[in-house]
């Protein structure tokens, strides 16, 4: 019988390895060969992993390596936004199978609305899966303040002033919802869009060298994560991260949140829009972009002045945290494509004489970030006990 502890850890290290020896994998896991050895076999058995041979590194014949089948176990993971929807399907070992999106009114918030929106959704999704694939979760990134507590926990939404929350239990009508449809408990799991991205781009792309690395999300609002020695900086009640509600400005433009002059006021999509002439209902960040390059003096200076903000809104928050890489991402990206040299020259203005060797990225995994991190947060649960879920062969299902 597979040790539970042991059948967790292998599965880890093949997730986010994708493809190792035996011998690798008593190495990360600190298995003995012979544990290792009954765990793979039973999980070839399942048809949760295959083993074959390997790329050669030299003379002789190549090692074989144990990798995990993409089909065969996988997780949703969803996006939700003021204005839209997505999703991926992310299979064992971090390969994308699907893709979903679907844009929606905007104010369209209701919390019933939105979890049956995931529901309809995962509906779909799950229709255009082929019958063998093993569905073990749904993970939601959300614009929002997760409540660590509660109960189930993660479970409530303290604040997403985007969408109008405060002290929403999502998580239990979401759950309950997904129930009703598929008629079984279908695990659900909660975070902050901005962390989950985070945590994506330090696991899976721009941020796997780092060893600290701020991770700042621009879409309606402005949010952030920092990733340090790959943990995510949570604070005492899991509310950290909420960088786009640093008060950039006193006198500054009333915020969501009910402060004033938050960088968000400053730099989020919304407001440079209009800081543009363009209606920010129907317009977006390529638009003012375009007639910035077109010559429009007004679109060109909303540019340079957010992307003078942005410089200058990071500049406390490396004071703070001494990161080696940022990541931007969303709009933030753009400015950072096209007004690099300005956001760098607003760096310099901290106390590290090291600023200047800071990376300042756009995120490998593109639009992906935040989405990808929503389904590595419900694989991160299915991984914990995978004896759940896993019925075969019988020795796999023992608790």
């Amino acid at each position: 019988m597979i040790e539970g502890g042991g059948l967790s850890r292998v599965l880890r290290a093949l997730h986010a390895a994708g493809a190792l020896t035996r011998s690798d994998l008593g190495s990360l896991t600190g298995l003995n060969r012979s544990t290792v050895a009954t765990i793979v076999n039973e999980l070839v058995a399942a048809g949760v992993v295959e083993e074959g041979a390997g790329a050669s590194g030299g003379v002789g014949r190549p090692s074989l390596v144990v990798r995990a089948v993409p089909d065969s176990v996988a997780v949703i993971g969803w996006d939700i936004r003021a204005d839209s929807s997505t999703a991926v399907v992310e299979g064992i070992g971090g390969q994308i199978l699907h893709r979903w999106s679907k844009a929606h009114r905007r104010g369209s918030t209701d919390p019933y609305e939105v979890a049956a929106r995931v529901v309809a959704g995962s509906s779909q999704i799950a229709e255009e899966l082929p019958d063998h694939v093993l569905w073990v979760g749904v993970g939601c990134a959300l614009p929002g303040i997760i409540d660590p507590g509660g109960d189930p926990p993660r479970s409530t939404i303290h604040r997403a002033p985007t969408l109008g929350w405060v002290d929403t239990p999502f998580g239990v009508i979401l759950s309950e919802a997904m129930s009703e449809q598929f008629g079984s408990q279908v695990p659900v799991v909660l975070g902050n869009d901005a962390n989950l991205g985070a945590m994506a781009e330090w696991t899976r792309g721009a941020g796997k060298r780092s060893r600290v690395m701020v991770f700042v999300s621009g879409d309606v609002g402005i949010g952030g994560g920092v990733i340090v020695d790959g943990e995510p900086l949570t604070g005492a009640s899991g509310f950290a991260g909420e960088i786009g509600h640093i008060r950039f400005d006193p006198n500054g433009a009333p915020c969501r949140c009910g402060s004033r002059g938050c960088w968000e006021t400053v730099i989020g999509l919304t407001t440079i829009v209009s800081a543009a002439g363009l209606d920010p209902l129907k317009a977006g960040i390529d638009d003012v972009l375009s007639a910035a390059q077109a010559g429009d003096a007004t679109c060109q200076s909303a540019l340079a002045a957010a992307a003078r903000a942005v410089g200058q809104g990071l500049a406390p928050v490396v004071n703070m945290v001494n990161p080696d890489t940022i990541v931007l991402a969303g709009h933030l990206e753009v400015l950072l494509e096209h007004y690099r040299h300005t956001i760098i020259e607003e760096l310099r203005f901290t106390l590290s004489r090291e600023s200047t060797d800071i990376r300042v990225v756009g995120p490998a995994l593109g639009s992906d970030s935040i989405v990808v991190g929503a389904a590595e947060l419900a694989f991160e649960r299915a991984l914990d006990r995978p004896q759940r879920w896993l019925t075969a062969p019988e020795s796999l299902r023992s608790e």
